[in-house]
């Protein structure tokens, strides 16, 4: 394909790619879901989000008495989030400052958070798994973070290519997450060692990485990154960031992606360097300890998830051969699949319609991530609570229906399952599935 044509379907591709999916997905049947273990045996997680629960879990009775009706409606696992996208935690760290103080609410320190999460959850038989988000290191809506509080971190935050040229991304206040450039070695140096800490701190049974990424399709476009990837290719690029992407005034008035020549090596590189990371942290952990739980989540929509330098499929997956993306990937794509390389997957299938083909359906997403991740790693199927909160009914099916097609259950956040009142719902799904499984 030429690269004139490449750039045309560029300018088009974001648009279409939905309705190109929707329509190839009508012929789809969906097959019944093979033998599996019984959905009594499969893990159901609630997500305990830190900024969301800050003040409210600031209390031990309050951990004490949400933790039991967890119980109550047959949560097997936690998912604490002990490093928000603020980047700073809620433990007890050497590297990194806590987070007492979170929207006017000062938290006192002179009890650990996670450790009290941990005795209160493994008490009751609870399963808990510490998630962090990884690479983002500070939040720009408030100004918070290392990445606004030390200088030598505010230089490894990313530089994303706009319409206006290329920005630092703590200048970007609509983007909330102020991330770190992921290429750079100082900041997986960094990572990985919140990660090592939390493991070999911790009694946990999981870690769940969260924003293993980049910010989005504008990052990053940094000196660094330039050299890195000119490295990479084995020459030297005469236009950048245009050889990438540029910027195009579109006919009604919007700012439109032009896709360059070095466009499909460029997703190639940052799949890579993802998918690289990923096999470190697994390596550190499982050395610190083989038996804890190593996994992540993603959004279901693996056809724009490119955006993020994410391949969450596995290498025996060729994405050339979905006819309405296969322009944008070189042969090399697949091999950046990192399914292999967990232990668990949760696949946020955050969408209205329960039932249905195609990428975006709960009952649609879960089996093409089922397919895409060739059995490798189960995949655990993620809804978005605050979906439901005026459809409860549609919770109980969703919640039965990733307990019969996925591989187990994950419930985001238990914030939005105490404002709405939830409780009942997600137990009448539970117990549905474990009947009729």
């Amino acid at each position: 394909m030429s690269r004139s044509i490449i750039r045309l379907l560029w300018a088009l591709f974001v648009g279409c790619v939905c309705i190109l999916s929707a329509c190839k997905d009508q012929n789809e049947v969906i097959p019944e879901p093979e033998p599996d273990r019984p959905a009594a045996a499969k893990p159901k997680y609630l997500w305990f989000d830190a900024s969301a629960i800050f003040q409210r879990f600031s209390h031990i009775d309050s951990i004490q008495y949400y933790l039991d009706k967890c119980l109550e409606i047959g949560i097997t696992d936690l998912v604490v989030d002990v490093r928000p996208v603020s980047g700073d935690v809620l433990y007890a760290s050497d590297i990194v400052e806590q987070l007492v103080d979170w929207k006017g609410y000062h938290r006192e320190t002179d009890w650990d958070y996670l450790d009290v999460f941990i005795r209160e959850g493994h008490q009751r038989n609870l399963r808990v798994h510490a998630s962090i988000n990884v690479f983002s290191g500070g939040h720009n809506y408030f100004d918070a973070g290392v990445v606004y509080r030390d200088p030598a971190f505010a230089e490894l935050t990313t530089l994303l290519n706009k319409p206006e040229g290329l920005v630092d991304i703590k200048t970007q206040k609509s983007q909330y997450a102020a991330f770190f450039n992921p290429a750079n070695p100082k900041v997986q140096d960094y990572c990985i060692s919140i990660i090592e800490e939390l493991v070999t701190g911790y009694e946990l049974d999981g870690i769940i990485l969260d924003r293993c990424r980049f910010d989005g399709l504008d990052s990053d476009f940094s000196p660094f990154s330039r050299q890195l990837f000119e490295t990479y290719i084995g020459q030297t690029l005469a236009r950048f960031p245009a050889d990438i992407f540029r910027w195009k005034k579109l006919n009604n008035g919007d700012w439109g992606r032009e896709a360059g020549p070095f466009y499909p090596q460029w997703l190639e590189w940052r799949a890579k360097l993802i998918h690289d990371f990923f096999a470190l942290a697994r390596e550190r952990v499982k050395k610190l300890k083989p038996e804890i739980d190593f996994g992540t989540y993603t959004g279901a929509w693996y056809p724009s998830y490119f955006e993020f330098g994410v391949n969450w499929a596995s290498k025996k997956y060729n994405p050339q051969e979905d006819d309405y993306t296969n322009w944008m990937f070189t042969g090399n794509y697949k091999n950046f699949g990192y399914a292999d390389l967990l232990d668990t997957y949760m696949t946020g299938v955050y969408y209205n319609q329960v039932y249905g083909p195609g990428w975006y359906t709960i009952e649609g997403g879960l089996w093409k991530a089922k397919v895409l991740t060739k059995k490798e790693v189960p995949v655990i199927g993620s809804l978005y609570a605050d979906l439901y909160q005026t459809n409860g009914s549609d919770l109980i099916d969703a919640v039965e229906l990733c307990l019969t097609l996925s591989d187990g259950l994950m419930i985001f956040d238990i914030v939005q399952v105490i404002e709405y009142d939830l409780w009942d719902e997600i137990r009448k799904g539970i117990a549905k599935a474990s009947v009729e499984g």
